[in-house]
Formats: structure tokens, sequence, C-alpha cells
């Protein structure tokens, strides 16, 4: 355990739980405060006390239901800290919208804020790319439906079940379970692994400086005589000429030397960037 989880841990211990009673005055303090459209000064004084008062005391609350996903967090190399912050934000969102009246623990209705937002920091963590929550979320229902079901489900069946078409369903299901990305810079088994992905990877081809200039050289060659001739003397290897020497060397002036290279790197910027010039 981190000193910092260790702080916090000792911090929230000593925060009070509440009675019963008191949550059901404090809730009703909240929701007369949140519900009117412009509060009073002193009411709105009352309903923030009210809602740090229940925030901090089901602090514990949270750490307990992060408790349940401790390995998971540590195979997405999430930090402990980082999970309880966002399920923190659930806990908030549930005192804001806890009703009293409905005659329900805070615990059991907080619960599900809780995990909603423990859920969403996996979403959001899941790879070195985020995806969408929407498109998670869809792909976890398809794979719930596919799991639960006897006999697997046509593609189509669970799009119609989804309110999606089968085109996008396909897709997602391919963004998510197919084409998920990996980092190579990840822990081999958790944070106390014994090395990095990029170590057990091998590289079979490694670049050299001038291969990296080699498609260059192809799409010059299609230039015409002239051109590649110019290019050669402005920015070929060895001597590099200026547009003066470059011009005396081949026997023309100076301001056709300049047209001849502004052509021929258009020419080339076109070939090369075919989908920035349509």
């Amino acid at each position: 355990m981190s000193e910092s989880l260790d702080f916090y841990l000792k911090s929230i211990g000593k925060i009070p739980l509440m009675t019963a009673d008191e949550e059901i005055h404090l809730g009703s303090i909240i929701r007369e405060w949140r519900q009117h459209q412009d509060p009073p000064a002193a009411l709105e004084k009352r309903g923030r006390r009210a809602m740090n008062r229940m925030v901090n005391a089901n602090l514990r609350l949270v750490v307990s239901a992060c408790k349940h996903y401790h390995t998971r967090a540590a195979h997405l190399q999430i930090d402990q800290l980082d999970l309880i912050q966002s399920a923190n934000i659930g806990l908030i969102r549930a005192v804001e919208l806890f009703d009293p009246c409905r005659g329900y623990k805070f615990s059991t209705y907080a619960y599900w804020w809780i995990r909603h937002g423990i859920m969403r920091h996996f979403q959001d963590h899941a790879g070195p790319i985020r995806l969408p929550s929407h498109l998670v979320e869809t792909a976890i229902k398809a794979q719930a439906m596919t799991q639960s079901a006897a006999v697997p489900a046509p593609l189509a069946v669970l799009a119609d079940r989804l309110s999606v078409t089968s085109e996008r369903l396909n897709f997602v299901l391919n963004r998510y379970f197919v084409c998920r990305p990996l980092s190579l810079d990840q822990q081999l088994g958790g944070q106390d692994g014994d090395g990095l992905l990029a170590d057990i990877v091998p590289a079979k081809y490694s670049e050299q400086l001038e291969d990296d200039y080699d498609w260059v050289h192809g799409e010059i060659a299609l230039l015409e005589r002239h051109q590649r001739l110019v290019l050669g003397c402005r920015y070929g290897h060895g001597n590099v000429l200026s547009l003066a020497k470059t011009a005396e060397q081949l026997g023309i002036s100076k301001a056709r030397v300049q047209r001849i290279e502004h052509k021929a790197l258009q020419q080339l910027r076109r070939r090369l960037s075919p989908v920035a010039c349509r």
C-alpha cells in the first residue's frame, strides 16, 4: 500500500458515520436546496454543509466498493487512489439525487452510483486509446447477451435487440474486442512485473536512416530530367549548391532554377500526400 493511500484511509477513518435519522434529515435538506429554483443564501449554505457531511461520512463505503475491483485495477495498471476518486464522483452524484422519502437506505442507493463511477474509470483506462463510453457499453451489452444465451444469437438479432444496425454493431465489436491496441510500455504481470511488453516483442527489422528516404527517391525518379538535376544540386548528397551556383552549373538563369525547383516540389507534395490534396 502506498503512503498516500495509507494516509487517505487513516484520514477518512476518523470521520464519524451517520445515523439513520441524520441520513434522512440531511437528505431532506439537500433535496430541498437542489429543487429550489432560486434558493436563499441560508438554504444554500445549509444544503452545501449537509452535502459535505453526507459525502464525507460515506467515503469508507467507496473504499469498500473499490476493494472488490482491486485485481482488475492491478491488471489494468490503475492506481487505487485514482479509482477511489472516480468512485467518489459517483458518490457525490448519489448524494445530489438521493430522495429520503422513498424509504431505502442511502448506502443501497449510493452503491449503484459508486459502481457506475468505477466502471466508467475502467472504460476510460482499458487501453492506450480511449474508446467512447457509448461504444464500450454497446459492446458489453452484446457480450452479455451472447454469454447468457444457450445458443449464440446472429449478429442481426443482437443488433435488433440493441436498436442499432448490423453494420454499426459489427464496427463496435470489431473495435472493442478484435482491434484493441496494446502498449509496448505496459508491465508484464501487472504493476510489479518483470519487464515490459516491448522486451519480448522481436524486432524483425531495424530501420536505418537511409531507409526512411527510399520512398522519396522512388518519387523523385518519376520527375523529368531537368527537375531531377535541379533537386540533385539543391538537396543532393555532398555539397548543396545555392540557386546561383546551380544556375551556373546547369547553364540556365537563376529565375529558371527557382521555377523548376518550385514545380518539382509541388509535384512531390501531391504524390506523397494524396489525401491532403484531395
